[in-house]
């Protein structure tokens, strides 16, 4: 459903415009130009194109439109290559997290009834190719090993036997499914379209200011909606050439900033930037003209004062808005772009719910933020269930975040609603946690929230009833073979019982204020 009010947008416009179209124009007027550096590498748009040519050539016998198409590699020119091709072939790309472990990309690939996979020979000491392999032992899926190192036409295939998904009827102009943790433990697939990437990369181009001229800088990881809009779809629409790296690093990313006179980037981790010498990470940032970061109005006015961040501004999005759905522009002021998360793009519209209810709220009520517009996703893949709960009756998005609107309009976010733990970027569900953690402790009443972190913001804690003569370390590296490293509790409690609620829920709120009093004995 279309809530009313939103702006229809031209079919006979961008809605038929693809991410191949504009990488396609891209080339034909800045052939020679650096379309991207990755790790030291630059590769210029027509080389990056007969890269896109060779890789939709090698993937034409085996994808077909509606195809689900999964990539489970680290940044590199592949990944970027096979995104496109995929494009240009009307397959859907399914980015999958490369912190994840093999059971959890069989998942992934079972959900998604993916055809194929893309994955790399080994990175950083993991045979991803092996780990694929063993994963989707019995599955039908063919899967590829791509390289930097090796033309498409050499990259080694593993062929299916058979075609064993039928190609995906889907909303107009679906081309991704972003795969997020959700309040339950199986992850939803975002649906999201060539319009909503595309027309979110236009407004973040408009509030950044780029140009082909721009050189934009991200650390943002090519799986996230962060890596592959705001880095990858936005640069190919500005025609800026984008700087990004494989490991994320704070030096790194400072002489990567000095060597090549950056002047915007997008999804940086400045705490770390800031427990390095200051004087010296202010002189490397010199160039830096528009950038942002997530956080208290104190801390983006530290990283403004002491790093020289003079474009420093908040944002707010989510997967489900395919990337930033608010955002500032340079030259708003400083203490607008500090304490608040800016203005969304016309056609889009804000506004605040009853958490319980989801009904409207007058202006100026505290509520939860609710979305509509041309970017959001058109639902979760196959989760009509899903799709109901994110939705009011009159079609707007629930957000799960609490916030409030300025008198001109603005958002300001204030704290999220849903029991998400966001752990320096990256988010998890408890419940899943839970469940792989009673697996492993056989204890029935464990419950998983988020606690401070000072680098990460937060990382998951457990507190656990029952627990006795666990050996705890034993547990968590059992637990390190079926979760991605973020996912593993750093902190373990004990507790004689759980508080809860009238409908027998856990009070997160009180477990968490037990914990920051000391009132609960820590194990780990």
């Amino acid at each position: 459903m279309r809530p009313s009010g939103c702006l229809l947008m031209n079919e006979n416009s961008a809605a038929a415009l693809t991410l191949h179209d504009v990488f396609l124009h891209n080339c034909g007027h800045f052939p020679q130009r650096n379309a991207m550096r990755i790790d030291g590498h630059s590769i210029t748009y027509a080389q990056l194109q007969a890269l896109v040519d060779q890789t939709r050539s090698i993937l034409s016998p085996h994808v077909a439109r509606g195809d689900r198409v999964v990539l489970w590699m680290h940044n590199s020119f592949s990944w970027v290559a096979s995104f496109i091709a995929l494009n240009a072939l009307g397959a859907v790309s399914v980015p999958v997290n490369t912190r994840l472990t093999g059971s959890e990309l069989l998942t992934i690939v079972g959900d998604a009834g993916a055809q194929v996979l893309i994955t790399t020979n080994s990175y950083r000491g993991r045979a991803y190719i092996d780990e694929a392999m063993e994963a989707l032992k019995g599955c039908q899926t063919t899967v590829f090993s791509a390289s930097d190192d090796l033309p498409p036409a050499s990259w080694p295939c593993i062929s299916g036997s058979s075609r064993t998904q039928a190609p995906l009827v889907g909303p107009a102009g679906l081309f991704c499914i972003q795969y997020t943790s959700g309040t339950t433990s199986t992850p939803k697939g975002v649906m999201l379209t060539n319009e909503g990437y595309l027309r979110t990369a236009a407004y973040v181009a408009r509030c950044q200011r780029l140009t082909p001229s721009t050189e934009f800088i991200s650390a943002g990881p090519f799986f996230h909606c962060s890596g592959s809009m705001h880095a990858i779809t936005t640069c190919l629409l500005a025609g800026s050439t984008l700087t990004s790296m494989s490991v994320w690093d704070p030096e790194h990313y400072l002489d990567l900033v000095e060597t090549h006179q950056c002047d915007v980037s997008h999804m940086v981790y400045y705490r770390d930037v800031l427990s390095l010498n200051r004087s010296i990470a202010r002189h490397k940032l010199r160039s830096m003209r528009v950038t942002h970061d997530l956080g208290t109005r104190e801390y983006l006015l530290g990283l403004h004062d002491e790093l020289g961040l003079a474009g420093i501004s908040n944002i707010y999005g989510m997967t489900e808005t395919a990337g930033q759905y608010t955002m500032w522009c340079p030259d708003d002021p400083l203490e607008s772009r500090i304490s608040a998360n800016g203005r969304p793009q016309p056609g889009n519209l804000l506004r605040l719910g009853d958490p319980e209810t989801g009904e409207a709220l007058p202006r100026g009520k505290t509520g939860e933020i609710q979305m509509c517009g041309s970017t959001l996703s058109p639902g979760y893949f196959n989760r009509p269930e899903a799709d109901a709960a994110a939705r009011t009756a009159d079609g707007w998005l629930r957000s799960g975040d609490l916030g409030q609107l300025t008198d001109s309009g603005e958002l300001v976010y204030i704290a999220r609603l849903k029991e998400i733990i966001r752990v320096g970027g990256e988010n998890l569900a408890p419940a899943e946690v839970e469940q792989v953690m009673r697996d492993h402790c056989n204890l029935p009443q464990v419950c998983v929230l988020g606690v401070p972190n000072l680098r990460l913001d937060e990382v998951p804690a457990a507190v656990v009833v029952g627990a006795v003569n666990v050996e705890w370390s034993a547990v968590l590296q059992s637990m390190r073979s079926h979760l991605a490293g973020f996912k593993i509790p750093r902190e373990i409690y004990l507790a004689e019982s759980f508080p809860t609620t009238a409908t027998n829920k856990v009070q997160r709120s009180v477990l968490k204020e037990l914990i920051a009093d000391s009132k609960l004995t820590r194990v780990v």
